[in-house]
């Protein structure tokens, strides 16, 4: 019986000692090391939200970073001290004045912000949950655009594009390794699930799973709720650590970066997410070594050469590997290789 445990936990055990080998590389090396190594953290709390939907559902979503943005300015709202927040938030529409009196701590912020996350995930789940294919993907690149217009126009509650600034940094090494691994656990645990096992039946033959009794739409929203809380947490954990911010940063570039993570790795396993996370954190700080000249005797690059050395990695990987370096499978079990439009053979549009 211990034996079976310890096998159907290999998996998530085995994800949860590469965020601490992260958290202990940053430990172990000077400022920028450590730098990078909690960005990694929070990149993997992200991807992990994200794969909760993307990879059960066989669906990709581009508007993740939506949540995160809502994480990350619930944990400017809650963390910023009250006399800062007089001057930043003076502007203040009268039923939301109360926010300028609103203080909690790091752990409580992150939660908050994790839940008003779900809360957006919750009201745009019934449209996401009743498309397919390419529509699906442009809905949700909706939901992001949608969110970054009202985040750069309600410059009396956001502050427009102007700079969110006087967060406390409490995102450290440590608690960003603790939320890595509640995340990957808590993605491992609705994989496992009933739910879960029922989600990527549909990603692998819809129409089967609706003839067996599958409530399919039922199924993606719970995995978009859920995941919307992940990456909200991401957004609150990222705010906590950088300390400053402004609404440009949640828009396409971040989209594409978490994007590149995932799709690397796999974007249909839960540890193609994560090591893909890994990889294209310490890929991007190595890339952006070589464009400042510190590889080539002080020779910088021109600008974008980093960006078009990682475009051209992941163009080979999908050309070698179609559904990323992971497959469909995860660390300690087998996977498989596929064409890419195998995965989802529901039509375009049908509605769960």
């Amino acid at each position: 019986m211990t034996t079976q445990v310890l096998v159907r936990l290999r998996t998530p055990l085995l994800l949860c000692a590469i965020a601490g080998v992260v958290a202990v590389a940053g430990l172990a090396g000077g400022p920028t090391v450590e730098r990078v190594a909690v960005l990694a953290l929070i990149s993997i709390v992200f991807v992990t939200g994200l794969s909760t939907f993307s990879a059960n559902s066989g669906i990709m979503s581009f508007g993740h970073v939506a949540f995160m943005a809502l994480g990350a300015y619930t944990a400017a709202f809650l963390t910023i001290p009250v006399p800062l927040k007089g001057t930043l938030f003076s502007q203040l529409p009268e039923p939301m004045s109360f926010l300028r009196e609103l203080q909690s701590s790091f752990v409580v912020a992150v939660v908050v912000g994790g839940l008003v996350a779900a809360v957006l995930g919750l009201i745009t789940a019934p449209g996401i949950a009743r498309l397919s294919g390419l529509q699906s993907g442009i809905a949700t690149l909706a939901v992001l655009m949608v969110t970054y217009n009202v985040l750069s126009s309600w410059t009396s509650v956001t502050r427009g594009s102007s700079s969110m600034i006087g967060i406390p940094q409490a995102t450290t090494l440590w608690s960003g390794l603790g939320f890595a691994v509640a995340a990957i656990i808590v993605a491992w645990a609705y994989q496992s699930s009933r739910s879960g096992l029922q989600l990527r039946a549909s990603r692998e033959d819809y129409w089967a799973s609706v003839a067996s009794g599958v409530s399919v739409g039922r199924h993606r929203a719970t995995a978009w709720v859920l995941s919307a809380f992940l990456c909200g947490a991401a957004g609150a954990l990222y705010a906590s650590f950088i300390t400053s911010f402004n609404v440009s940063v949640f828009f396409l570039s971040t989209t594409f970066s978490f994007i590149v993570m995932v799709v690397l790795g796999g974007y249909l396993s839960l540890s193609g997410a994560v090591l893909g996370a890994v990889g294209v954190s310490l890929l991007q700080e190595v890339l952006r070594r070589f464009q400042d000249g510190q590889f080539t005797g002080g020779s910088a690059l021109p600008a974008g050469v980093a960006d078009l050395m990682l475009a051209a990695l992941l163009l080979v990987v999908l050309i070698k590997f179609p559904l990323g370096l992971m497959g469909s499978g995860e660390l300690g079990q087998r996977g498989r290789q596929q064409q890419t439009d195998e995965v989802e053979p529901q039509p375009e549009g049908a509605s769960a």
